[in-house]
């Protein structure tokens, strides 16, 4: 049957196939693997009182310091807008300014609503 089939049919697709079933199976063990693993480390943690206190204090450590990032990347670029604003002549100032204040409200608009 599996001769019948490489004779009559379109060997490439055949082996096209069974490789994209071969990567299928391979990531779905990929993925039972991952479960196992969190699930192992899960039960570590959930048993350690000590250490479940220093992941969390660690993890909120880390997004202050994102935080803190984002919040200095927000300053720089207003000190850059503020410079070029003032590295334009006078009667441009007032109308790109004004473009700017807008599309940094419709940006941070978008940018609430999505973080509520």
């Amino acid at each position: 049957m599996a001769i019948e089939r490489l004779l009559t049919g379109n060997l490439g697709a055949q082996v096209k196939d069974l490789m994209a079933t071969e990567d299928l199976v391979l990531e779905a063990f990929r993925d039972l693997v991952k479960d196992e693993l969190k699930n192992h480390i899960r039960a570590k943690v959930d048993a350690d009182e000590e250490l479940k206190a220093e992941i969390k204090e660690a993890v909120s450590y880390y997004f202050q310091a994102k935080a803190r990032s984002v919040y200095a990347e927000l300053k720089a670029s207003r000190a850059a807008a503020r410079l070029g604003l003032r590295m334009l002549p006078d009667d441009l100032q007032g109308e790109v300014g004004e473009a700017l204040v807008g599309l940094f409200e419709k940006e941070l608009g978008t940018l609430l609503e999505k973080a509520l």
